[in-house]
């Protein structure tokens, strides 16, 4: 691109231009001494304007190629949880971010435990540094999930058109050479043409140095582009060996990565000239990608100052307990297994170490202790073979080294200077089921097993047993299999034909079927036969709206539901999760009152903890009071990223208050939100004030109008406690405290959800009492939004 000086000189020399044209325009009478002087200043500034155009031309040029210059593999990466395994043994997590020049690494966690908000990787250091790009399964969200198994099929089973095209791909790749030679011919040829410019050419050279700019050389520029072009062919690369392994399982060997090296099974993905890209990486004993780790930490004789926790989410301390035995405990705040080998105290004579070989494990979202108890051996002298022990204490030590590994499901892009391919396998052959399979094994009596059938309370219910797969209390030899399996063969019949009908509804109903009353009359029975035999009534409204063509509806006038507006389309239900229970109970009491918002039902659910699926399937999560701080953090790393995936996906997460206390010890995390958040120690108060962007919102006069004062001030009546404060001002503020400049209400859209996060004191069956005017109007809020974004998704152009 040009620089400054370049921009300015240019500006200047074309309003030179300008302002000489028009006076000569403007004396067009004048006499032969004028039109030679402006014949001189045009010979003095036709060069550097004609200098500077063509720098411009040639560095956009080379700019425009450098849009496509990204590497086709690292290109899949774009705006995704990436781990960067350094060949040195370091990493660098966080959403990954490529450019032409470089790459970053966007990391919340690294800004949230106080180091930087991302790290910048030069070219360089991507092509010599890195020893592979990592993918954890259990890092990916549901999309993600989703995406990676639509291509996974399509890796094992590969459609004709994606063969065909890879197929023309490796084609044109495999034409290289002649590009390469093409793209020099082309050059050659404007070299050429160019060659008795070079007066001219030279005379641009002298006028861009003259102001500033840099030396324009016909060779050098022309041999710029050709290594540009050429490069950019370099990118990508087929060869015949490997490529027949694409999409079958292979070892591969992977060596210059320091706690990586060794050898690994995967299915081969993708390659090109730089990157090979595998997918299900797993260890020899199908263990997964290993993980290994180990660090050196300082205590100085004093336990208390070991509490760690690592970029993986393990926390570890050391404890002493009444009977002054001393533990590790270690606190595995992930979703997954974590191994511990070696366990050395040193910087104390002598040094003490317990191998666990890696056969301790520590399940995920728990917490393990592990007994230390050092003992040393000394010699009695004058004896050299005898010798006493002595029982230590960890404080007895300055240091502790630990050593960890784990083994995860990944996917993983290996530079091809690290990563060799060694042993390939037979391509993945999908069986299918047999259906004659499974009649001769219901019809084969060899073998029998009967597995008995226990209550909720775990007893055994007598006579009822499980034989060949059917649950009965008839005994084996009185069991006509043939008559069972006809029977399952007509139940399948049914599914099968309801499944059609089903799927036949579902659809669009074609034209002629609406126009055409023979077409007609048979929807109309056959969803008025679905209509009697549904009980849900929100399910009934649904399958109608959907169903009944409008033509048929006039000719024969059936009563059916009115249609709802267009922009919010059906009021179906709506699932509230509500995490309370840790710290008061009287809101879910309160919540369930709301059974009715905007007429879409709402279902309500309460939990006490996040470590469920199901949190995925809700609209609404409804955090009580003092759920995220009350007395010391309550979340854990697993409930922090179920929260930010629920919102990232659409959800609405609505936060009723927290409880701080300015000697409080325990660390406040915020892993929870995207955007810092503090929170303060505020005296309890019935007093807010709505700000202009929260009277604006609706927020406080829908359903319930809050005003209790006749004063100009909007001020409802609540009951609030401790207030937050954002340093960073990227939270909407729709509501502030009367005192300080702390917010009581606040909002967040973090990609398709939404953040609420209020200041309710909801502790007690008063407080909430007060408090509900206020929180019937949260969920008001939280439905429309919901609604509203619904609607542009379906409705707005993207």
């Amino acid at each position: 691109m040009l620089k400054k000086r370049q921009i300015v000189l240019l500006i200047l020399i074309l309003g030179m231009v300008v302002l000489t044209y028009t006076a000569m325009a403007q004396e067009e009478n004048t006499g032969g001494d004028t039109q030679s002087s402006v014949s001189s200043i045009w010979d003095k500034v036709k060069w550097p304007i004609i200098a500077a155009v063509s720098m411009f031309i040639f560095q956009g040029v080379l700019y425009i190629i450098g849009l496509f210059k990204k590497d086709r593999l690292l290109k899949t990466l774009l705006n995704k949880y990436v781990i960067f395994h350094m060949k040195d043994g370091r990493r660098y997590q966080g959403t990954m971010r490529l450019d032409t020049r470089g790459a970053e690494i966007v990391s919340e966690e690294s800004r949230q435990r106080g180091q930087a908000p991302s790290y910048i990787f030069s070219k360089d250091q991507l092509q010599n540094g890195i020893g592979s790009y990592i993918r954890y399964l259990d890092t990916m969200n549901d999309r993600e999930k989703q995406e990676r198994k639509w291509e996974l099929d399509r890796l094992k089973n590969p459609p004709l058109s994606h063969r065909m095209v890879r197929k023309i791909r490796n084609m044109f790749i495999e034409l290289n050479a002649a590009a390469k030679n093409a793209i020099s011919m082309v050059w050659g040829g404007i070299k050429q043409a160019a060659s008795p410019l070079q007066t001219q050419l030279n005379r641009m050279s002298a006028a861009s140095q003259e102001y500033g700019g840099q030396e324009i050389t016909l060779d050098n520029q022309l041999k710029g582009f050709d290594e540009e072009s050429k490069e950019f062919l370099k990118e990508e690369s087929y060869e015949r060996i490997i490529e027949r392994l694409v999409g079958t399982r292979v070892k591969i060997r992977i060596a210059g990565v320091k706690h990586a090296d060794g050898e690994y099974m995967a299915l081969f993905k993708d390659y090109n000239g730089k990157h090979m890209t595998f997918m299900n990486v797993k260890d020899k004993d199908n263990n997964g990608y290993r993980d290994h780790w180990s660090y050196d930490h300082e205590y100085k004789h004093n336990i208390n100052n070991f509490n760690r926790r690592d970029d993986r989410g393990l926390r570890c301390r050391m404890v002493e307990d009444k009977e002054g035995r001393y533990f590790l405990v270690l606190e595995n705040n992930t979703a997954y297994s974590i191994q511990v080998g070696k366990i050395t105290l040193h910087d104390g004579s002598p040094t003490w170490e317990r191998n666990l070989e890696f056969k301790w494990h520590i399940e995920p979202l728990s917490v393990r202790r592990i007994r230390l108890n050092p003992v040393a051996q000394h010699n009695v002298g004058p004896f050299q073979r005898v010798r006493t022990l002595e029982a230590k204490t960890p404080r007895n030590y300055k240091k502790i080294r630990l050593d960890f590994r784990s083994f995860r499901d990944a996917d993983v892009i290996f530079p091809r200077s690290v990563c060799t391919i060694i042993e390939s396998a037979e391509k993945h052959q999908e069986e299918l089921f047999s259906i004659s399979a499974l009649t001769d094994a219901i019809l084969d009596r060899s073998e029998s097993e009967e597995i008995a059938i226990q209550d909720a309370g775990g007893r055994p219910i007598h006579g009822m047993n499980l034989v060949h797969g059917y649950v009965t209390n008839v005994n084996e030899e009185r069991l006509d299999l043939k008559s069972v399996d006809s029977s399952y063969s007509r139940r399948w019949e049914v599914e099968s034909a309801y499944t059609h009908f089903d799927n036949s509804l579902r659809h669009r109903v074609p034209v002629h079927r609406k126009m055409i009353p023979y077409f007609a009359n048979r929807l109309v029975t056959q969803n008025a036969l679905v209509e009697q035999i549904r009980e849900n009534p929100l399910q009934k409204e649904a399958f109608s709206q959907l169903a009944y063509p409008k033509l048929t509806k006039r000719q024969l006038r059936i009563p059916l539901m009115k249609l709802l507006p267009s922009k919010n389309g059906l009021r179906l239900p709506l699932k509230v999760m509500a995490l309370t229970g840790n710290g008061a109970n009287e809101e879910f009491r309160v919540l369930e009152r709301f059974e009715y918002v905007y007429e879409h039902h709402m279902l309500y659910e309460s939990v006490e903890n996040l470590r469920n699926e199901r949190l995925a399937k809700m609209d609404i999560l409804w955090i009580g009071a003092g759920e995220i701080y009350k007395g010391g953090y309550r979340l854990n790393i697993d409930a922090e990223h179920r929260i930010k995936n629920f919102v990232s996906q659409g959800g609405v997460v609505i936060v009723s208050g927290q409880d701080v206390k300015t000697n409080s010890r325990q660390r406040r995390g915020a892993g929870w939100i995207p955007e810092p958040l503090t929170g303060v120690e505020y005296d309890e108060t019935d007093e807010l004030l709505p700000t202009a962007q929260g009277r604006r919102s609706r927020i406080f006069h829908t359903p319930n109008m809050l005003n209790t004062t006749p004063d100009t001030k909007e001020i409802p009546l609540v009951k609030l406690d401790d207030m937050w404060v954002d340093p960073l001002g990227k939270w909407n503020s729709l509501a502030k405290s009367t005192e300080q400049d702390a917010s009581a209400l606040l909002t967040l859209p973090f990609q398709k959800g939404l953040y609420i996060v209020t200041s309710l004191k909801n502790d007690t069956e008063r407080d909430v009492e007060i408090n509900n005017k206020l929180m019937e109007n949260l969920l008001h809020f939280s439905v429309k939004w919901i609604g509203n974004q619904k609607w542009k998704q379906r409705f707005l152009p993207r």
